[in-house]
């Protein structure tokens, strides 16, 4: 059995760098995963077919958006019954998660696939891309529901103290998908239909690998497929935190659909050029999100130990780690911008938008690892309807507002460019203030609560 790491216990900063350091790695992979389609249309293929791409994309992360949160947000769940010992509620709640999962993926794979032109007509995706975009989109579609179950499957492995499995599930997937992808794109020049062929198939590797290491759990709280059902009053526990995270990240994803329509707006340079460089900026946010997504778990394990003094310690810690991370990938990107951008295209139009994207954001990148670790450290302290009502007002309400103002005031690219660092800085700082004042306060009284009924 794969070794699961008991957090309450040993020195913190050891213990969250060697919980954070799969994840990190297992970001860079999935993050390879999924700008490989984009380097190989955009090389193989044409400007065009990497255009088509990235405006499917938006729409299939609204629709992943749901789960990514549910994931976030149930994961706290699980690592804090984990860390209570409370083996019959963590098996309660991981049956339980996974059948909603299942069903709910279900769902919204066919929606997904049935409206995959009207989603992208709402868009105003170019009409020359419109067809490629829409025969990706709903390949891709089919396998939502593979993406649904992993995020899941991996908030669960997590949640129980185990961050190097989903580090190795994600490799193996990542590498299947580049292999997958040169296939049929170089060698049976399937073009835009086969990177989204590639794309399913590494999807239903990464999925049949989860569900192997859930069942391999302790027999107390495996995952058990005979015995998978929907417990209402657990699913209802999940729901309280995991749903607020799944709608956030939903609503903060249809709003990014609406800026990809005021991207769409200046044209086919556009629509390939900020999604690329959206995908080298999550490149550099790598180190950060691993620390993000380390501290949720590390939170929850220690307040189910009742350890509140540790889990404030734990975010002093995340928070000078992702400071310090945040420094040098933004540096090297800033300076190497151009030649990053030529991994994905030759187009000098389209490298143009990606290398002003990029040195417009990077000198605010304190701000983007800010937002990162208060979301998670929050999630982490069950406020998760707070971190849901600060991502989509900052994330949505302050970046719609600033895009209608600005490009009505003066219509340039710029000003969209500009609407990233802008919304980071609204939601790290807002989740900074709400911590300090409401958070800290309340896990002291905890602990102050757990000192008396020690004595």
């Amino acid at each position: 059995m794969k070794k699961q790491m008991d957090l309450t216990q040993g020195n913190i900063v050891k213990v969250l760098l060697a919980f954070a350091v799969p994840l990190f790695i297992g970001q860079l992979f999935q993050t390879l995963y999924h700008s490989v389609d984009s380097i190989v249309v955009g090389n193989f293929v044409s400007s065009d077919a990497l255009a088509a791409v990235n405006a499917s994309s938006s729409i299939s992360n609204t629709l992943v958006g749901f789960f990514t949160g549910l994931a976030a947000g149930a994961g706290v769940i699980f690592a804090k019954y984990y860390g209570a010992k409370d083996h019959e509620r963590l098996h309660e709640a991981i049956q339980t998660t996974m059948t909603f999962t299942l069903i709910a993926g279900t769902i919204v794979a066919l929606i997904g696939v049935v409206f995959a032109k009207e989603f992208l007509t709402l868009m105003k995706v170019d009409a020359s891309i419109f067809e490629a975009a829409t025969a990706y989109l709903r390949i891709y579609m089919f396998g939502v529901l593979f993406t649904a179950v992993y995020n899941v499957g991996a908030g669960v492995v997590r949640g129980v103290g185990d961050s190097m499995s989903p580090f190795y599930q994600l490799v193996i997937s990542s590498v299947a998908n580049i292999v997958l992808d040169l296939l049929f794109v170089v060698v049976f020049k399937l073009g835009v239909n086969g990177v989204g062929f590639a794309t399913v198939i590494a999807q239903f590797i990464s999925v049949a690998m989860v569900f192997k290491r859930m069942m391999e759990l302790d027999e107390s709280y495996a995952l058990k497929l005979n015995e998978m059902h929907i417990s209402f009053p657990v699913l209802k526990e999940v729901l309280a935190l995991g749903l607020p995270a799944a709608i956030q990240s939903s609503i903060t994803s249809i709003g990014n659909l609406f800026t990809h329509r005021y991207i769409n707006g200046f044209g086919k340079a556009a629509t390939a050029g900020i999604p690329t460089g959206q995908k080298i900026d999550q490149f550099a946010q790598l180190a950060c999100k691993g620390v993000g997504l380390a501290i949720p778990t590390f939170i929850a394990q220690n307040i189910g130990a009742k350890k509140y003094d540790r889990a404030v310690k734990g975010v002093s810690v995340s928070v000078w780690l992702v400071m310090v991370l945040t420094i040098i990938p933004g540096f090297v990107v800033l300076i190497f911008a151009p030649q990053l951008a030529r991994i994905f295209t030759p187009d000098e139009e389209v490298i143009a938008v990606i290398v002003g994207f990029l040195r417009t954001v990077m000198p605010f990148y304190a701000f983007m690892g800010l937002n990162q670790v208060f979301s998670g450290i929050i999630k982490g302290f069950h406020e998760a309807t707070f971190d849901m009502i600060n991502n989509i007002f900052s994330m949505v309400f302050v970046r719609q507002m600033w895009l209608y103002l600005s490009l009505k005031a003066n219509h340039v690219i710029e000003n969209i460019f500009w609407c990233y660092p802008l919304t980071w800085a609204c939601a790290g700082l807002l989740g900074l203030a709400y911590y300090e004042i409401k958070v800290k306060k309340k896990m002291k009284a905890l602990h102050e609560e757990n000192k008396e009924g020690d004595l």
